[in-house]
């Protein structure tokens, strides 16, 4: 694959839209001292749930058309600096995913409008997913994901997939249909349940049984 961008991205076939990495999201940003808001946004349709998160594009057209500097292409992702952004949705209009969008923090007994832009006497900035940047052991989403549906691809170092992951062979299709790379998920501490028949045969054959 010739991305060099790291990102997360969620394999439908496995997200049974519980919104845990949504409610994650949010309590590790406000940990991490960024806006206390989800980077990620679960869609729900008739048979299928998916969490629309930043693809952190290598041209990152967020970042072309921002007009303060706030979002910058770097070698790893897109980083956002929320102290530059000044709310003016060029990146929400840029983004090719709808993965970013404006939100303010919570003002107690005043109710914010949705479906806005802008916030009548709130500083909106963007709010996208950035790995949660300096956050120990990366992507918190990836972690709390009760299915393992969550994975965060990085070609150029190691790709970081959730424990609770069982189909193993779902995931590594998934990652095969939107990269064309074949990848071991052994590698990476991802271990399936043993197989009881194997351990009971196995067993016998040692003469433990």
């Amino acid at each position: 694959m010739s991305k060099k961008h790291k990102f997360v991205i969620t394999n439908p076939n496995l997200c049974v839209g519980c919104g845990a990495c949504a409610k994650t999201c949010q309590k590790e940003s406000i940990k991490r001292g960024k806006l206390g808001v989800s980077r990620l946004w679960v869609v729900k349709f008739d048979k299928i749930a998916t969490p629309n998160q930043c693809r952190q594009c290598d041209d990152a057209p967020c970042a072309v058309v921002c007009p303060s500097g706030a979002l910058e292409n770097k070698s790893d992702f897109v980083h956002l600096n929320e102290n530059l952004c000044i709310g003016c949705s060029l990146c929400v209009l840029a983004c090719p995913y709808g993965a970013i969008h404006l939100d303010c923090e919570s003002v107690f007994g005043v109710q914010k409008m949705p479906n806005e832009l802008s916030q009548p006497g709130f500083a909106s900035i963007a709010a996208k997913c950035d790995i949660c940047e300096g956050r120990d052991g990366g992507s918190a989403c990836v972690e709390v994901c009760p299915k393992g549906a969550i994975i965060m691809l990085d070609f150029a170092n190691t790709h970081k997939i959730g424990k609770k992951l069982k189909d193993t062979k779902n995931m590594q299709d998934f990652v095969f249909e939107i990269s064309g790379e074949n990848i071991d998920l052994s590698e990476f501490g991802v271990q399936n349940k043993p197989n009881l028949a194997n351990n009971l045969e196995q067993k016998s054959e040692n003469g433990d049984v």
